[in-house]
């Protein structure tokens, strides 16, 4: 179960999204059956899986959901995976959310981040000061436990700000999805250390 302001449709006759052209798109799978949207999340609830030409207990038939990779047979996977809510937010109101979360949990600052890795560690950090709103750059943090756990029960809204991001592995797909506010997320900083700067001037840099 998810907080039920999420729902999650995967549809492999999307061909672009949130400006983006989507990988996952294709007419039929690789077991020759029509690609179709599949609602797998309605409202927090699980109501459907997507399925190949293998049967499952209650899910006797394909969705056009085969994909197949260069080294395996068809299996059941995702295309383009959008997830949305009914309750969606637009930017300012999901920062004013953003700030009230942060006053009622009695804190000084909170966490923004703007873009993760493909493994899901923070890119592009920000503390946000509860005081006057101003942010810091913050290097060399990860999350700490990012998983379906937090999503079940600390998701607090979603955006309406939806992108697109596009994968080639196993299979060309795509996920499309809006911002997230979590009511907690630990953040811890990270064991390895800091890059070192060169300690020689780049050569296009010398005589400038």
């Amino acid at each position: 179960m998810l907080p039920d302001l999420v729902t999650v449709v995967d549809d492999p006759t999307k061909t672009s999204a949130a400006g983006h052209t989507l990988l996952g798109h294709y007419e039929v799978d690789d077991e020759a059956v029509k690609a179709v949207p599949v609602t797998v999340i309605d409202k927090g609830t699980l109501t459907n899986f997507l399925t190949d030409r293998s049967p499952i207990r209650d899910f006797p038939s394909s969705n056009g959901h085969g994909r197949s990779s260069p080294v395996t047979s068809a299996l059941p996977a995702i295309a383009n995976l959008f997830v949305s809510s009914s309750e969606a937010m637009d930017k300012d109101k999901l920062k004013q959310k953003f700030m009230e979360l942060c006053k009622a949990h009695d804190q000084k600052y909170c966490y923004r981040v703007e873009t993760l890795s493909p493994r899901g560690a923070p890119r592009l950090m920000y503390r946000v000061y509860v005081a006057d709103g101003h942010e810091e750059l913050v290097r060399g943090a990860r999350f700490d436990q990012l998983d379906t756990r937090a999503i079940r029960s600390d998701l607090v809204a979603l955006g309406n700000d939806a992108e697109a991001f596009n994968s080639i592995t196993p299979a060309p797909s795509a996920v499309i999805v809006p911002s997230m506010l979590f009511g907690e997320i630990d953040i811890k900083r990270m064991n390895n250390a800091k890059e070192k700067l060169p300690d020689y001037p780049a050569p296009e840099l010398k005589g400038n």
